[in-house]
C-alpha cells in the first residue's frame, strides 16, 4: 500500500485503499461490517480488488468506478508508481484506460475507495425491492440490501463448486437511441436502460433467451438453462467449446436483432 494519497476525505467519507489482490467478495463483507455504505449491490462478484477498476465492474445499478477515489499503479516500462484519480481512468460501462492505452503497461497495486456512514439505498434495479419486501424489510439498510442480492445471485446463477461455468459472460449492448425505438417497436416488452449521452443499454440476457438458446450446447459446453448469459460446462467441456459457443450466441442475435 502506498504512504502517500492525494486529497483529503470529505466530512463522512472514508477512503480505503485496499491491495489489488485482496478477494473482492471478502472486501465487500469487510467493509460492510465495519459500518461502510456503498459496496453493497456489488457482493459476490468474482475476483479481485485490482481487477474492478479494469472493467469497471458493476451490477444492480452501481459500478465500481461510482466509488474509486483513485488506483495506485506501476509503470511496468520504467517502474514508476502512479496515483491516478478515477477521474483519469475515464470509467465507463465495463470500461476504462487500463482496457486501452494502459493495457499491458500499467500494473494495479491498490485501490482506494470512497465510502461512507450513511446509507443511500439503491434498490431500483431488478428484483432487489421484490426480495426485500419477501422477507417484510421496507426499510433496508446496507447489509438487509447485500444479503437480498446474495439470494438473487445464488438463486439465478449456477455455484462453480456445483456446475463449472463462465459467469455472466456477455455484455449488455449499448446502442442508439434510434435503433432502440425500432427494435422497441417490433419488440414492446423489450428491456431497455437509458444511459448518458443519449444512448440505450439492453439485456443481453433477454435478447439470448429471444433467440431461444437456452440449453444450447456445443461439444461439452451449453447455455444455462435458468441464465441465458451464463455459459456452463455441461460434459468436459473445452475452452475451444465455450469460445464456439460464444460466437455462435452473438451471431444468432447479431442476425435476429442486428445488434452485436
Amino acid at each position: 500500500r502506498p504512504t502517500r494519497w492525494p486529497s483529503t476525505p470529505s466530512p463522512g467519507m472514508k477512503r480505503r485503499p485496499r491491495s489489488a489482490g485482496e478477494n473482492w467478495n471478502e472486501f465487500v463483507h469487510w467493509s460492510l461490517g465495519r459500518g461502510f455504505a456503498g459496496l453493497e449491490n456489488l457482493v459476490l462478484i468474482p475476483g479481485s480488488v485490482g481487477a474492478a477498476p479494469i472493467q469497471n465492474i458493476g451490477a444492480y445499478g452501481v459500478e465500481a468506478g461510482d466509488l474509486i477515489d483513485s488506483v495506485v499503479c506501476v509503470d511496468l516500462a520504467s517502474g514508476e508508481q502512479h496515483v491516478v484519480s478515477g477521474t483519469e481512468c475515464a470509467f465507463g460501462y465495463r470500461d476504462s484506460r487500463f482496457k486501452h492505452e494502459w493495457l499491458d503497461r500499467r500494473l494495479i497495486t491498490a485501490v482506494r475507495f470512497r465510502l461512507s456512514r450513511r446509507f443511500t439505498p439503491h434498490t431500483g434495479y431488478g428484483a432487489i425491492t421484490t426480495e426485500l419486501a419477501s422477507h417484510g424489510i421496507d426499510t433496508p439498510g446496507a447489509q438487509d440490501v447485500s444479503d437480498a442480492i446474495c439470494r438473487i445471485r445464488s438463486a439465478r446463477l449456477p455455484d462453480p463448486r456445483q456446475l463449472g461455468n463462465a459467469g455472466s459472460f456477455f455484455k449488455n449492448p449499448v446502442i442508439s437511441q434510434e435503433q432502440a425505438e425500432e427494435l422497441q417497436a417490433q419488440y414492446p416488452n423489450m428491456p431497455r436502460y437509458a444511459q448518458p449521452g443519449g444512448t440505450v443499454k439492453l439485456a443481453a440476457g433477454w435478447l439470448i433467451d429471444q433467440c431461444a438458446l437456452k440449453g444450447h450446447r456445443i461439444g461439452g459446453a451449453a447455455v444455462h438453462q435458468q441464465q441465458a448469459l451464463v455459459l456452463i460446462n455441461e460434459d468436459a467441456a473445452t475452452s475451444q467449446d465455450i469460445v464456439a459457443l460464444a460466437h455462435y450466441v452473438r451471431d444468432c442475435v447479431s442476425k435476429k436483432f442486428n445488434v452485436w
